[in-house]
């Protein structure tokens, strides 16, 4: 547990939210905040004095239901990101809607419990998961901290830009986005992302090597070229279409001289949003080329291609045409190379990645099965349950209790 600067648990402050006095008082009362490391500073009856409350207290966790008077949680949980990112929420409510889950993930909700499910138990896992989340925050802001101070900058930078890949920090994203609107101006206008990395296995190469063949590269392209290295493995070059060429070609000497050395190029650049797209867009394929073993390097681009689409479009019933269709393949001749490059069809390859993410949802959130369900294209939670089964050897509920 991360401690304060007199050597303390820092203590996590919690506002709580709800239209129910009975609700207020009973987690107030019933719930193990010293265990957690949390304090209840107050509660509101709606969403408007809950934000007043916000402001008033600036806790890092707000516990909220979401229809209520005056100001609904969904609104509240809104204002509350946009004043301060970091701050975790957890949504109560009253419906099994599935909206109301999907609205709270896109806002970036921590969690959503329903309250005629809501337990001991369940609220104890989810403020265990809010205080790992707050930990491993508070370390990363000493680790920047610490950065910051040290004679060079750029290491801070990378290390947000490393944080948002690997974790995909809001907080971490915002530093990125304030960059992008000061001295990184120049990225977003006809420019494109290089994605340079060496293969995750012993023995790969180095990327830090190379920095300082970039600083070179980049005196003589001024405000053409920027390199931010992510970790040990990867880094990401983004220029400016003038100086494309050169990249490109320094590249490949960089490639004849570092044995296992690749690289990944995006579409052109023309705004925040295509910045911050393209960099996870590379960053997912460079996940599934390092955890996804190939048989053969025919055809390995399309492959990897399909896998993204694939584990993008879960929650779809999708078939082999579909995911041809974006690679620009007929079904026929892409099951054929399918096969042949990862030893499995097309269509048991699409099970074995719904089962994985819905073992992920399982262990790694609170949400419903019906919910999980959803979330892997399965609308019949009872053949969801059936399907799970059969594959883990276990229900989803059992599922969730040996993995937590």
């Amino acid at each position: 547990m991360v401690k304060d600067n007199s050597g303390h648990p820092s203590l996590i402050q919690v506002l709580i939210v709800d239209d129910e006095q009975l609700v207020r008082k009973g987690l107030r009362m019933t719930t193990d905040w010293e265990k957690h490391g949390m304090v209840v500073v107050d509660d509101a009856p709606n969403g408007s004095l809950g934000w007043q409350k916000f402001v008033q207290y600036r806790p890092q966790l707000v516990i909220t239901d979401i229809v209520m008077p005056e100001m609904d949680g969904i609104e509240l949980a809104q204002k509350i990101k946009e004043a301060a990112p970091d701050t975790a929420i957890l949504f109560l409510s009253c419906h099994r809607d599935f909206k109301y889950a999907r609205s709270g993930i896109q806002i970036g909700v921590h969690d959503y419990i329903v309250k005629t499910d809501m337990d001991d138990e369940h609220m104890d896992d989810a403020l265990h998961r809010v205080r790992q989340q707050f930990d491993r925050l508070a370390a990363r802001r000493q680790a920047i901290s610490a950065a910051v101070d040290s004679p060079s900058s750029q290491a801070h930078e990378e290390g947000v830009l490393g944080v948002w890949l690997h974790q995909d920090s809001y907080a971490a994203k915002q530093q990125l986005l304030q960059k992008l609107r000061m001295e990184w101006h120049w990225m977003l206008s006809k420019c494109y992302m290089m994605y340079i990395y060496f293969p995750k296995k012993a023995g790969a190469g180095n990327v830090p090597q190379l920095r300082n063949q970039w600083e070179h590269i980049i005196a003589a392209c001024s405000g053409q070229i920027g390199y931010l290295q992510i970790d040990d493995q990867a880094a990401v070059v983004v220029c400016h279409q003038l100086a494309l060429s050169l990249v490109q070609s320094s590249l490949v000497e960089m490639q004849l001289k570092n044995s296992g050395l690749a690289w990944r190029q995006s579409a052109v650049i023309n705004s925040e949003a295509d910045w911050f797209r393209h960099a996870e867009a590379l960053y997912r394929l460079w996940e599934i080329e390092a955890s996804v073993e190939l048989l053969q390097d025919t055809h390995k681009e399309d492959i990897i291609r399909a896998i993204d689409y694939i584990d993008q479009h879960l929650q779809e019933d999708l078939r082999a045409a579909d995911v041809a269709a974006e690679i620009g393949v007929s079904r026929s001749y892409f099951s054929t190379i399918f096969k042949e490059a990862t030893g499995s069809s097309i269509i048991s390859f699409i099970s074995e990645r719904k089962l994985e993410k819905a073992k992920e949802l399982l262990s790694a959130t609170s949400i419903r099965t019906e919910e999980v369900a959803e979330k892997v294209g399965i609308q019949d939670v009872k053949y969801f349950s059936k399907w799970f089964k059969k594959r883990a050897e276990l229900t989803p509920g059992q599922y969730r209790i040996q993995t937590k």
